[in-house]
């Protein structure tokens, strides 16, 4: 980051420019044509030689052109400054913008990285690596809200367990009826069953026209979008909107993650969800009566320490 200063080539001859293929604010990248010129015989002005490029070695943003066409530039002379990369949007610790790996302009150090660059917002539910920095992630925020807006929506956030599905790997009848059988890891892995809460479908579908729908899930990956499949087949209800527990920040709380996904602020954010305790208190929050049609299970994704059993819900079950 910072300013950068372009030089004439060290241990040259002085050379006259001919035309300057950028301008200002032009975004320029490692390998860029910078200017065409021409080699001139020291202490003259006559160019002789054929027209040379001289290309970019760093990724920046023009912020100053110090020299015009036909000046004759000297070895070393500062011929222009770029504003350095900030790093705005970064994937795994490699820069998206000018490519470089941040661990590696940090000195090999892990934590440096997140001395030279700001991006820190994760936005995309299925890809957590991918950061940007406060501002980019406060104006696609703005985008968002906006275009909800225009949409006539909000934004409504769907627990999956105990919520609109009820799971267990416990062993079941196969024969069961509304109950679907899959595993998520191969043929020589558990089973799952789940059962969908009567007329989620439904729900689900009338909810889509006034709601832009997201899971919000402790479930792992694989289980998130396996129940999303069964519950929106074509995609069309949450398409890539699935955050599950390998994309949350916090094991045992999901708060955390409405700051990044709604960087501008959750007022446009409704939550549906059967625990209250995983949302601290969140005033988005409606709290569903626990689903439960599995005798014996409760919540098998709950969070470590936060388990809840089907006794908790209901003291005089009988099993």
């Amino acid at each position: 980051m910072g300013t950068i200063e372009v030089t004439f080539p060290f241990g040259g001859q002085p050379g006259k420019i001919l035309k300057w293929r950028v301008r200002m604010d032009t975004m320029v990248s490692a390998g860029r044509v910078l200017l065409l010129y021409q080699n001139v015989t020291s202490g003259t002005e006559d160019s002789k030689g054929p027209e040379k490029k001289y290309r970019a070695t760093r990724f920046g943003r023009v912020t100053n052109i110090l020299a015009k066409e036909g000046d004759v530039v000297q070895p070393g002379q500062v011929i222009m400054t770029l504003e350095g990369c900030k790093h705005p949007t970064v994937m795994k610790d490699l820069c998206a913008e000018c490519g470089v790996d941040l661990r590696v302009e940090g000195i090999g150090k892990e934590n440096e990285s997140t001395k030279i660059s700001q991006a820190s917002v994760p936005m995309v539910h299925s890809v957590p690596e991918l950061k940007v920095c406060p501002e980019l992630a406060e104006k696609i925020g703005k985008e968002d809200e906006q275009r909800l807006l225009s949409d006539r929506k909000l934004a409504l956030l769907v627990d999956l367990d105990q919520t609109i599905v009820h799971t267990t790997n416990d062993n079941v009848p196969p024969n069961m009826k509304d109950v679907y059988h899959y595993q998520l890891y191969g043929p020589n892995s558990p089973w799952y069953h789940t059962r969908l809460r009567p007329n989620t479908r439904h729900f689900l579908s009338e909810m889509s026209r006034l709601y832009e729908l997201h899971i919000c899930t402790f479930g792992a990956r694989n289980y998130a979008h396996t129940v999303a499949a069964l519950l929106d087949k074509d995609g069309t209800l949450f398409s890539h909107r699935i955050l599950s527990r390998d994309e949350c920040f916090d094991p045992a709380s999901k708060t955390a993650n409405l700051k990044a996904l709604f960087p501008c602020g959750d007022d446009l954010v409704c939550i549906i969800d059967d625990r209250e305790d995983v949302w601290q208190g969140c005033g988005n929050l409606v709290q569903v009566k626990p689903y439960h049609f599995f005798r014996h299970t409760g919540d098998i994704h709950a969070p470590p320490g936060l388990e809840k059993m089907i006794f908790q819900f209901y003291p005089n079950y009988k099993i």
